[in-house]
């Protein structure tokens, strides 16, 4: 005859025998204290969970285009991790910036826009305002006439809301996510 498994009750932390293999109590008296003390811990990750939805729905919405944006520049800086400032076509150590063609202030409609945007050092896009002496003829090159006569023409201004905003985050953190793996791979 097989020998019977131990466990420990879950609420006493005595070894016991158990007599059904899905029971973790020693007694009738502490299955009914395991059973509240679940309940109260799924009534509290549910006031958790209401609490989080509560708190996210609170923000503003700067909030939410802050994320957006973040998610959006880091994918650009990683796509152009290996070519030179679009500006000045400079390779060095310092900071990097994720640089608009066409200001957000100016054209918020091609905030997101992956042709508006380039890998840019931070003097040329901080102390010389984007550089775009430099930057348009570079831009040509690297997109070409057609996608650049595009990026200059009239566009229509969108209505983003909050989870547009979200789903552009979630958007731009599962491309950069999809092109690191397709470097380590």
């Amino acid at each position: 005859m097989a020998k019977q498994p131990r466990r420990k009750c879950k609420v006493c932390r005595e070894w016991f025998h158990p007599v059904y293999s899905n029971v973790w109590w020693c007694s009738p008296e502490h299955g009914a204290q395991y059973a509240l003390a679940l309940r109260s811990n799924e009534k509290k990750k549910a006031e958790e969970e209401r609490q989080a939805k509560r708190r996210q729905a609170v923000k503003p919405m700067s909030y939410f285009i802050g994320q957006a944006q973040q998610a959006f520049n880091d994918f650009i800086r990683y796509r152009d991790r290996f070519k030179p400032c679009i500006s000045c076509g400079r390779h060095h150590d310092g900071q990097y910036h994720a640089g608009h063609y066409r200001t957000t202030g100016a054209s918020p409609e091609l905030r997101f826009h992956e042709d508006n945007c380039h890998k840019q050092c931070a003097p040329c896009n901080n102390h010389l305002s984007g550089n775009l002496a430099a930057y348009r003829p570079k831009l040509i090159l690297k997109i070409g006439q057609a996608r650049f006569d595009a990026l200059m023409g009239p566009h229509e201004l969108p209505k983003w809301r909050r989870d547009d905003y979200i789903e552009i985050r979630n958007t731009y953190r599962a491309k950069l996510k999809e092109l690191k793996q397709q470097e380590a791979a």
